[in-house]
């Protein structure tokens, strides 16, 4: 009688641990694969924050459970790779070494390549009835930004590039000094081709030896290959002039500039 007591207590004793084993192992499965809420009793992913977040360390992505993910590399930016897939570090392309504008081209960042140069002095030119082919400005040496170094100037001349082909914003502001009604014409020349790709002339109606003052504005598409320069032409002489000089002072008035849109 003893031992089937003895007996039946070892079962219901045993029937216990396991029931206490089986929800030993549930809880600890819940706990590995449950999502996990900080200030949220509602998490909606395996960890949710809602409040703030530190990280004082470095901050991994990527990987898998044996493999760390990547900490990406100083100057870098955290972009989504879309739903279901882990961010990845990009360079963000010339930052912040390169100083221009960021664009997006085929879906990548880069610094826009950017050219802005002022003269350094009067430029002269002897007129040239039924000429065909433009002058290049000199003087035009004063470089505000030219963040490929790709342009070149000197007293005589100038020239540039551009790194790919695209679109490119032109703007040359340009005073002159010439002969009552000519029309001197102003512009970007294609060096490779031998023709204007961009230009603007007007009726000269200052008086001879004042100044008057020509703007160009315009997006064109510029190409890698070709060589180009901001040149000028009249049929009379004429001075391309530095400062804009008046009684109560002066400053640079002639500035052209080629910026890449995309």
């Amino acid at each position: 009688m003893e031992a089937l007591f003895n007996l039946n207590l070892f079962k219901l004793k045993h029937t216990k641990m396991k029931k206490i084993f089986f929800l030993l192992i549930l809880s600890i499965y819940s706990a590995i694969f449950a999502q996990v809420g900080i200030g949220t009793p509602n998490p909606q992913r395996s960890l949710h924050v809602n409040g703030s977040l530190q990280v004082t360390n470095e901050l991994n992505v990527g990987g898998n459970s044996t493999t760390a993910g990547s900490s990406g590399q100083i100057g870098q930016v955290l972009k989504s790779n879309g739903p279901g897939a882990a961010p990845s570090w990009q360079t963000l392309a010339g930052v912040p070494s390169s100083t221009g504008t960021v664009i997006a081209v085929n879906g990548q960042f880069l610094v826009a390549q950017e050219i802005t140069v002022q003269m350094t002095a009067d430029f002269t030119v002897v007129g040239s009835p039924g000429a065909t082919v433009a002058n290049p400005i000199g003087n035009l040496n004063n470089e505000i930004i030219d963040n490929e170094n790709l342009y070149a100037g000197t007293a005589t001349a100038n020239s540039f590039k551009v790194s790919a082909d695209g679109v490119y914003q032109i703007n040359m502001n340009v005073q002159i000094s010439t002969t009552n009604a000519t029309s001197p014409v102003i512009g970007i020349w294609n060096n490779t081709t031998g023709s204007w790709v961009a230009r603007v002339n007007d009726n000269y109606v200052a008086p001879t030896g004042g100044l008057q003052t020509y703007t160009l504005i315009t997006s064109i598409p510029m190409l890698a290959a070709s060589t180009y320069s901001f040149r000028a032409i009249n049929t009379q002489d004429y001075t391309i002039k530095y400062l804009s000089t008046g009684s109560t002072g002066s400053g640079p008035v002639t500035q052209v500039s080629v910026r890449r849109l995309k």
